[in-house]
């Protein structure tokens, strides 16, 4: 059991790296809730969206946003998880990519079980879309998330399903922590931005609100840490690092 609570290789102490990891994205996930509840970010948001569409969801079927953004996007991020796991089977037959085999396991099973445990909360939850409300165009009064939490008689439009397509690759993060790579922020960024643009041109076509894509964030990189805790912490514990991690990344 040691090893799986052994820290990073600069030194950085257990209880550091779980703080900053999972207490306080918990914490700051939990006052954005209740703020964003009390101060009803989520119909604000909308109520602006809507109004500057003309009272319509006039982005809904634009090109941009429906077809490059939306469908492409999710095509993208399929075609990521291909790459990988093309990689991950090539690492049993090329010696080159033998030292990658842990790390693309860890990434792949990451970004798909995210994506799953986002899917099946949707469908699970039943929480409405902005569409649906009467307030936005729909036939169904309006109701705010905790409540509609409750009552659960929407199509399923919570967590945000295509904001997925880009947090569900936080792994990038943990593999470059893994290897200690500074390329790691890099591997926190893009994942968090591609959530961010696919999340809001979904809130452009009214398909979500600011607090789906919010759950949507906290559950890809809460799913992203357990992945590296399972496969990628306890190899720490021995400091068998790859010959081509040494040579190829820098350890700070």
């Amino acid at each position: 059991m040691a090893a799986l609570f052994f820290a990073v290789k600069n030194g950085t102490s257990v209880h550091r790296f779980w703080r900053y990891h999972l207490v306080y994205p918990l914490l700051l996930f939990t006052v954005l809730l209740l703020v964003g509840h009390w101060f009803s970010w989520d119909s604000r948001i909308a109520d602006y969206i809507f109004m500057q569409e003309g009272n319509r969801w006039t982005l809904r079927n634009h090109w941009l946003l429906s077809a490059v953004l939306h469908e492409g996007g999710k095509h993208l991020s399929i075609l990521l998880a291909l790459i990988v796991v093309f990689a991950w089977l090539g690492s049993f037959y090329f010696f080159h990519l033998r030292p990658w085999r842990r790390v693309l396991e860890s990434l792949f099973l990451s970004a798909i079980s995210a994506s799953a445990l986002v899917s099946l909360a949707k469908h699970s939850l039943a929480i409405s879309c902005p569409w649906e409300f009467s307030r936005y165009g729909g036939d169904i009064g309006y109701l705010s998330l905790l409540q509609q939490l409750v009552i659960r008689n929407g199509d399923g439009c919570f967590p945000a399903g295509h904001a997925s397509a880009g947090y569900a690759w936080f792994g990038f993060y943990f593999v470059g922590l893994y290897w200690q790579a500074r390329w790691r922020w890099l591997g926190l960024a893009l994942p968090f931005l591609f959530g961010v643009v696919f999340g809001v041109t979904q809130q452009l076509r009214g398909a979500h609100f600011l607090s789906h894509d919010l759950a949507t964030l906290l559950v890809c990189w809460l799913v992203a840490l357990l992945w590296y805790w399972l496969l990628l912490t306890p190899a720490h514990q021995s400091l068998q690092y790859s010959v081509f991690a040494k040579g190829n990344f820098h350890h700070e």
